[in-house]
């Protein structure tokens, strides 16, 4: 036969009417082979009825009532005789009848079992002819010309004639290729139960072991032959009986049981504990008819369980976070330090993954702290989690890992410290310090300005008067309007002069390096009371003294700040600032009859709050000296209230020289 696939002369037989010579009396005498050296399975008949047989290609309805693919050929060169619709569709193809080219089978290419190529020549009908022996139930792969393939199972007897030689041969082939797949799937999923590390046990709804695998062997130590057919109770210890029976219940009425724990009892006696989980076998019309169970051995997961137990009670004494993790991150245990930290309870925490649970930022990749656990066997750091209510907390974490001989994560056991406030205070401590370092660095800038424009600009301004002065000399000879002009510039410059004066004064002024914080302070709330119209007083105890230098600044820019916020804010018309000593300390209150203080402001200020820029600047003065402020108001009013504690006692001071020395000031900043 060739391998190509040519059309077929004649697609169908004709269908002809005619007697089956098959049921006919010659065919049923043909059929009583007497011959016993000839195999019982070969049709023999007088050569007519041999004709005939080979002929039924012409009996179309005939041979479509085979149950199963059916052709003819004829000997001795094996050219297709006939072939049924069946035949046809298993080859893919409409081979031509009585065409030489078409020769012992119909199919377009054909295949061993095993999967190698069958030449024609070689076929079963080809061997049948040669030999005259049958074959019976051979399995042959049949490949069509789109490429897809079929297993078929083949049934091959010669015909012979009443002289017993051989005029052709008969072959009656079907389907196998979906019971082909359903062995090998079957096969596949035995030897997949076989492998299995879990017990693999079937039974029926009465209790029976009806298959019993490699792995149920190892862990009850019971062979196969020795299961098969016992009741499941064989394995179940006397006092959980009633178990077995509330699961067949269950099963009965084709529920699942997962991941059922218990205790079952080994061969030689000795119990393990179990995770069974039990489904229902059912039939193909879906009925229940038995059950296939998974049993895994977890007695060594709890005997951990019980070691971790038996020391959970010294764990929950502890003030930290301990809990216990397994290889997959996975939380075993939970003590009550953990509960109390997160909020969680141990029903909550077990069986999570930790870093999910908590919500963990790492300080580094997972990857890397994994890598040195693993090399190192411990790991320190700190972590961010969150707690159930959503807050955030920084944890000093220690991670400690046990591993078993062979080096595998068996258990890791993280501690964990509640640090949030320790960070919270070395933040401050950070921000404090850098406040305290730009306000000195402001200070420093001010005193430098001040420099600046007295050294600088003021000596200018003076070089400009006396040259002004001199134009002045010779007004006799200027005209009325150049004298005019000098006039008002001599008067300008006056008045810059003491602009410049006043504003270097505020910046840095000299008072309160030479005579102290009394002197500075009485120069500026009067020099503020004459800039703002606002009657502003100093109350001062005569005996006040120097104060320490840094000191001495911090509540001069408090005095500063407090009268600049009256003067914008508090619409008030009085102002009133006030200084006495206590032991130990310094105290100073700045207060006004205004309108006071919303209370919106100072909701944010009891909170800690800042309300703007320069009530948070005050704040990190008074800071610096471990001092506090108070803020008050009454709707009637505002006051700040200012305690500076003391280490040294206040040195006295000249007042006279005090008083020239301020009048002095007072004069220069007019």
């Amino acid at each position: 036969m060739r391998n190509t696939n040519r059309d077929a002369q004649d697609s169908t037989p004709q269908d002809l009417e005619g007697q089956n010579p098959i049921n006919s009396a010659s065919g049923r005498e043909t059929l009583n082979v007497p011959d016993q050296d000839r195999p019982k399975s070969d049709i023999t008949m007088r050569s007519a009825a041999a004709s005939d047989l080979l002929t039924l290609g012409s009996q179309t309805r005939l041979i479509e009532l085979f149950p199963m693919a059916a052709y003819a050929v004829r000997a001795p060169d094996g050219v297709i005789a006939w072939y049924n619709s069946r035949a046809a569709e298993l080859w893919g193809r409409v081979p031509a009848i009585d065409d030489t080219d078409e020769r012992f089978c119909g199919a377009y290419k054909l295949y061993h079992a095993d999967g190698t190529h069958m030449a024609h020549c070689d076929t079963p009908v080809a061997l049948a002819l040669e030999t005259g022996a049958s074959v019976h139930e051979q399995e042959v792969i049949i490949e069509k010309p789109d490429g897809s393939r079929v297993t078929v199972s083949v049934h091959i007897d010669p015909i012979r004639d009443r002289d017993g030689s051989i005029v052709g041969v008969v072959n009656f082939f079907h389907d196998i290729h979906e019971r082909k797949q359903a062995e090998r799937t079957t096969s596949r999923l035995a030897a997949i139960v076989d492998s299995s590390d879990d017990a693999i046990v079937s039974k029926s709804l009465d209790g029976i072991i009806t298959s019993w695998n490699k792995s149920a062997e190892r862990l009850f130590g019971y062979a196969a032959e020795e299961a098969i057919g016992q009741h499941i109770t064989l394995i179940v210890p006397p006092g959980r009986q009633s178990e077995e029976v509330a699961i067949l219940e269950r099963l009965r009425r084709g529920e699942r049981v997962e991941h059922f724990e218990t205790v079952r009892v080994r061969k030689n006696g000795t119990t393990l504990n179990v995770s069974l989980s039990i489904s229902p076998v059912r039939d193909a019309a879906g009925r229940v008819v038995g059950a296939s169970k998974v049993a895994r051995d977890v007695t060594e997961r709890k005997r951990v369980e019980r070691a971790v137990a038996e020391q959970a009670r010294l764990l929950d004494l502890s003030f930290d976070a301990i809990f216990v993790r397994d290889p997959a991150d996975r939380i075993t245990y939970w003590n009550n330090g953990a509960k109390q930290l997160y909020g969680y309870t141990s029903e909550e925490a077990l069986g999570r993954v930790s870093h999910e649970l908590l919500r963990t930022k790492f300080p580094e990749a997972l990857d890397c702290i994994t890598g040195r656990l693993n090399r190192d066997r411990r790991w320190t750091g700190e972590l961010i989690h969150k707690r159930k209510d959503g807050s955030q907390l920084v944890v000093a974490s220690r991670w400690a890992l046990d591993q078993r001989d062979h080096g595998s994560a068996y258990s890791l056991l993280e501690t964990n410290s509640d640090i949030t406030q320790q960070k919270e205070s070395e933040k401050a401590l950070k921000e404090s310090e850098l406040a305290a370092r730009l306000l000195r660095l402001q200070d420093e800038e001010r005193r430098r300005i001040a420099r600046e424009l007295h050294d600088g600009v003021g000596q200018l301004l003076a070089a400009m008067s006396m040259n002004v002065s001199k134009v002045k000399e010779e007004t006799s000879k200027l005209s009325h309007d150049a004298a005019r002009c000098v006039e008002e510039n001599s008067n300008m410059i006056e008045q810059i002069s003491a602009d410049i004066r006043t504003m270097s004064y505020l910046f840095h002024p000299p008072l309160l390096d030479e005579l102290g914080l009394e002197s500075a302070l009485k120069w500026y709330v009067k020099g503020f009371a004459d800039r703002s119209k606002i009657a502003a007083k100093l109350e001062v105890p005569v005996d006040l003294g120097r104060l320490p230098k840094d000191h001495e600044m911090c509540l001069f820019r408090l005095v500063q700040e407090c009268l600049t916020n009256i003067h914008r804010h508090s619409e008030s018309s009085t102002a009133l600032v006030r200084l006495w000593r206590t032991p130990g300390e310094i105290r100073m209150e700045v207060s006004d009859e205004g309108r006071g203080i919303q209370q919106e402001i100072q909701s944010k200020i009891a909170s800690g709050k800042s309300a703007g820029v320069g009530l948070r600047g005050m704040r990190e003065r008074v800071k610096q000296f471990d001092g506090t402020l108070e803020i008050h108001s009454n709707g009637k009013g505002a006051s700040i209230l200012v305690t500076l504690p003391l280490t040294q006692e206040a040195v006295p001071h000249d007042q006279s020289n005090a008083h020239d020395a301020e009048d002095q000031y007072r004069s220069q900043a007019m």
